[in-house]
């Protein structure tokens, strides 16, 4: 089955099992004798919860999906679609109580059924997943404490929103919707069995030790690993994985970071990764011989796409590099000779990383490389100031349409290049980019 069938046929799932609970609710016989708003509110809840209860599934970084679907896309539809699911699930007690107003009696704590208030903690954990989520960077919450916080209260969620929903035993007096919602809480029980324990215990199964640390350039550093009583890592040039280093594989703290290494090389896994003041900055530290778990590769791009035969061109701004470094290693070891144009951006010449490596590549390869720099110095020839429109199109051939555009970078950095390679009528589907920013 070709990627576009697998595609169609995961949406369709997705789509039957978060809507399963309605469709059952419109088609099974079920009890009588209630209004109309009740009736809307409990299946705007039924949408909601389901679609809640399915965001396991990206969180879970299942390798097939990965292989098939664009992981920026993946969790920015996750985003948009948990926040929709907090709407709808908010809607379900908002309509109950503007039909009955005697409804609010249900939120008092002390008097209560059991029922009442299981749904309201499941809600109350909802609304606190979104508002973490989408303020993560304005209350100053660290990825690693908010991953915690996000993993805790999905779990709680899925706990009491079920059951409220088995309490009331409305509809679920009913054997088919019973059966349903059974069906949701075993894929959001099997998720969670899957995130925490099956893929740790596969992953403790290959680890990795560090090698050695390459400084690139003032404060980014290139972690090589290599392999601990396995062969090696099977990966695709400009993949990503999470990693957590010295800890257990069990642990939430994992961070996500591009392989900047060849895909030719299996004795050896590199990450390039630049000191953000968090868990980046001990890298520099690292002295060797420390265990490293690798939870990866994902990520669907590859090099020997169809698109990309014609020749790459590859835009990066400032960390952004490590990916497109795993590229240009990986065309040159299998000296592959299509025309390639690098445009690399950053503030001055101490922050390029890979100069001498960039040379080389010359060398190997049919590169051509364009810097520009905030601030030039008089070292390298750049061009002042960012990779603009009109910069591109001078460097640029004149059948630029048909090249693959990969771009990784800053997200600012990114969201201008896409406004560029629209106006340079460049085709959507000829365009990948990765997002330095995965949650």
């Amino acid at each position: 089955m070709n990627k576009k069938k697998i595609k169609l046929l995961v949406l369709f799932i997705y789509i039957l099992l978060t809507l399963l609970p309605l469709i059952v609710l419109m088609t099974f016989p079920m009890p009588e004798g209630r209004d109309f708003w009740r009736d809307f509110s409990i299946a705007l809840g039924y949408v909601g919860l389901a679609m809640a209860g399915m965001q396991f599934i990206p969180t879970a970084r299942l390798q097939f999906l990965s292989d098939v679907f664009d992981m920026d896309r993946i969790y920015k539809l996750h985003h948009y679609l948990s926040m929709l699911s907090v709407g709808l699930v908010f809607l379900h007690p908002a309509i109950l109580l503007l039909n009955n107003p005697y409804t609010l009696l249900l939120l008092n704590p002390i008097t209560a059924p059991w029922r009442a208030q299981a749904g309201i903690l499941g809600l109350a954990g909802l609304l606190l997943i979104g508002f973490t989520s989408v303020l993560r960077k304005e209350i100053k919450l660290d990825y690693n404490t908010w991953h915690i916080i996000h993993d805790l209260l999905a779990l709680a969620i899925a706990i009491f929103a079920w059951i409220h929903i088995y309490k009331v035993n409305f509809y679920t007096a009913q054997p088919a919707m019973l059966a349903v919602w059974v069906v949701e809480a075993i894929i959001w029980g099997g998720m969670i069995v899957y995130i925490r324990l099956l893929k740790p215990l596969h992953i403790r199964k290959r680890p990795f030790k560090v090698k050695k640390i390459i400084r690139e350039a003032a404060d980014t550093w290139t972690m090589v690993l290599k392999p601990d009583g396995h062969p090696g890592l099977d990966f695709n040039a400009a993949q990503v994985a999470w990693i957590n280093i010295n800890t257990s594989p069990f642990t939430l703290h994992r961070n996500p970071f591009s392989i900047s290494g060849s895909a030719h090389r299996k004795e050896e896994l590199r990450f390039t990764i630049k000191n953000l003041g968090d868990f980046t900055a001990a890298i520099g530290e690292l002295k060797g011989g420390e265990r490293v778990y690798v939870d990866g590769p994902y990520g669907n791009f590859s090099i020997d796409d169809p698109s990309a035969k014609k020749g790459l061109v590859l835009i990066a701004g400032g960390i952004g590099i490590a990916p497109i470094m795993s590229i240009l290693s990986t065309l040159s070891d299998q000296k592959d000779k299509r025309p390639v144009y690098l445009f690399y951006g950053n503030y001055d010449e101490k922050s390029i990383a890979f100069k001498e490596k960039i040379k080389d590549f010359q060398d190997s390869l049919h590169l051509q490389v364009t810097y520009t720099l905030e601030k030039p110095g008089k070292k390298i020839s750049a061009e002042k100031g960012f990779i603009s429109k009109q910069l591109l199109d001078k460097k640029l051939p004149k059948k630029r349409k048909a090249l693959f555009y990969f771009i990784c970078g800053p997200l600012p950095m990114i969201e201008a290049m896409e406004d560029n390679l629209i106006a340079l009528d460049i085709p959507d589907k000829q365009v990948r980019t990765e997002k330095y920013e995965m949650a």
